[in-house]
């Protein structure tokens, strides 16, 4: 039977997202790691309900703008994944007289051949959808709310496919099933309840939005890579789960034209355990605060992105510095236009869907984002600049002790959230002092997502081709192997700890590794020859070991050596006696790193 699924032409899955950032995740998760698979189509779709397409008010463009940036942030959750399993992503927004009638449309101008949906969607809404959706368009309904919920609806012609749920009072033994026309039993879905675990009731996200939808085809706001001109991450996992679901992924392919509605069960995210209250204090909001700008918005508050407010240039973007109408200063990040703009719409992709999941005093704050005339996110402006500009610059005060310190501390906090606190488990990928700002009383916050990953709970890892980031803060496994996971964020915090110590650069100007030089200091315990000279012996003793003594931890050349964020913050934040519970906890090296560290470091030299 797997081989008919292997010969099955590439299929269009689309489904109906709300502005309920929760809801629309859960039935995006569903579609990308449960339906789709390889070469396949997902599109997020949203339609916003207008009075008249002719007359848009500007309130009703506003919210077009909104919803855009809302399904955005949604799929960009799903990018990465979705360029691993090869599948295509795109994002659309169109406006309708109904929402059933946009959906159904969709449907018949995309020729999808299943259409995902709440089943929990206002009547109207599925009513439509049963009696319009396309012939060969499976629907499937998903009840994020209850527990097991399976229904047959008839389809306009009165052409019914009865349907049959079978539960044998055993959650592993549930199957659901159809009839065909000539009365066989078809298998139709083996309970998903079988690989998340069993189903609860949730908490009810009701969404009273109701959406709108024009004629034309809509274009989508972005597209995922090209998965089949695109070498894909490849993404390793130990859970036998994720193997065990490909089996399953494709089986709503023999519904023909069966309508379901059955139960989504509870995401992996749903039993995350908050561990302690440096994650409790910082519970995710359901919605994203932040909001859609028009073009003229940041224009204005950038003077036109005038050359004087430029404040920073990457690989990918320009920074500007503005002032929005309320006074608020704000840095706007604009994808720079040349060559490579759909790795750049992808990495944009990537940040929104991250940064619109994330809140921590430690993290960057987007305000919002700006579609029109390119891709913009516009944030907080950080206005002690980044970590890099205050510990390297020339014509700048040096930077004290106990700001450095707090720094520190700020940063291991921040990672320990990504890592731990997140309804998701988020490695960064590109921990670097330019990549820290400093806000005011020079608290840090961690910036620049576009590298990074969403690693799922069941994985222990991502395997990256290629390898993205910046030389001599790389751990030794991810540019030997391209292996990615939270141990890879604690090297690369590790070699920063040694940057805030002494004020070196990971490779200065001598082109000698930071790490190469500092070895033989941190093992030798002589401390004062690691301090920043600039710091003239003004450093708190106790406070400049712990961050010696973590840094030592960190940069272990085998991951499995290193620890854990939660134990990194202990050292930094915890009394002497809990500090030193905790040392012993860590594990003693079994090798002798030196040679390693040389091997794992001669890639910088030319950073």
């Amino acid at each position: 039977m797997e081989s008919v699924h292997e010969s099955a032409p590439a299929a269009k899955i689309l489904v109906g997202v709300s502005l309920d950032a929760r809801a629309s995740s859960q039935l995006l998760s569903w579609a990308v790691t449960v339906a789709a698979r390889p070469n396949d189509t997902v599109i997020a779709l949203h339609v916003l309900a207008v009075r008249k397409a002719e007359k848009r008010l500007k309130s009703e463009r506003s919210s077009l703008r909104q919803a855009q940036a809302s399904v955005i942030s949604a799929v960009g959750e799903f990018a990465g994944v979705c360029q691993t399993k090869r599948v295509k992503l795109e994002a659309k927004v169109r406006t309708c007289s109904s929402v059933g009638e946009g959906l159904a449309d969709e449907a018949a101008l995309v020729e999808a051949n299943l259409l995902v949906l709440r089943s929990r969607n206002s009547f109207e809404i599925v009513r439509y959808c049963l009696k319009n959706a396309p012939e060969g368009c499976s629907i499937v309904g998903v009840d994020v709310d209850v527990d097991v919920d399976v229904q047959a609806l008839p389809r306009k012609d009165g052409d019914v496919d009865s349907l049959t749920y079978d539960d044998n009072n055993s959650s592993s033994s549930s199957r659901l099933t159809y009839k065909d026309n000539n009365n066989n039993m078809v298998n139709a879905l083996s309970p998903l309840r079988k690989f998340f675990g069993s189903t609860s009731k949730r908490e009810r996200r009701h969404s009273s939005s109701e959406s709108i939808c024009e004629k034309e085809s809509p274009r989508g706001v972005l597209e995922g890579p090209e998965a089949a001109s695109t070498p894909a991450d490849d993404c390793s996992s130990s859970s036998s789960s994720v193997v065990g679901r490909r089996s399953h992924t494709n089986n709503w392919r023999r519904l023909s034209v069966a309508r379901l509605f059955f139960p989504l069960p509870p995401s992996p995210e749903d039993s995350i355990s908050m561990e302690g209250d440096a994650c409790s204090s910082y519970a995710e909001e359901v919605k994203p605060s932040w909001r859609c700008f028009s073009y003229e918005e940041i224009s204005r508050a950038t003077n036109k992105f005038h050359p004087d407010n430029l404040v920073g240039r990457g690989g990918f973007a320009e920074v500007f510095k503005g002032s929005l109408r309320s006074g608020q200063n704000v840095a706007v990040k604009r994808l720079a236009k040349g060559e490579g703009d759909q790795l750049k719409e992808k990495e944009f992709l990537v940040e929104l869907g991250i940064l619109g999941h994330v809140r921590h005093p430690n993290t960057a704050n987007l305000i919002g984002c700006c579609i029109e005339n390119g891709l913009h996110l516009v944030f907080d402006l950080s206005c002690n600049g980044s970590l890099a500009s205050a510990l390297h610059s020339k014509h700048g005060r040096v930077l004290e002790w106990s700001a450095r310190y707090k720094i520190a501390i700020g940063i291991a906090r921040g990672l320990h959230y990504l890592h731990k606190c997140c309804r998701h488990r988020i490695i960064h990928r590109d921990i670097k002092a330019s990549n820290v700002l400093l806000g005011a009383d020079f608290e840090p916050q961690i910036s620049d997502f576009g590298l990074a990953k969403w690693l799922p709970k069941q994985w222990t890892h991502h395997s990256v081709i290629p390898i993205e980031g910046t030389f001599g803060y790389l751990a030794p496994e991810y540019f030997m192997h391209g292996i990615v996971d939270e141990k890879t964020d604690v090297f690369s915090f590790g070699v920063l700890l040694l940057e805030i110590v002494t004020g070196r650069r990971p490779a200065d100007t001598s082109k000698q590794s930071l790490l190469v030089w500092a070895k033989p200091l941190m093992q030798s315990g002589r401390i004062a020859e690691l301090a920043d000279p600039k710091l003239e012996g003004k450093y708190d003793m106790d406070q400049m070991q712990r961050l010696v003594v973590t840094a030592s931890y960190c940069v272990r050349q085998s991951s499995i050596w290193r620890p854990p964020m939660s134990k990194v913050l202990g050292l930094l934040t915890n009394d002497r006696d809990s500090v030193e519970a905790q040392i012993r906890s860590i594990p003693e090296c079994q090798v002798d790193e030196m040679d390693d560290y040389n091997l794992a470091t001669d890639c910088s030299l030319d950073y």
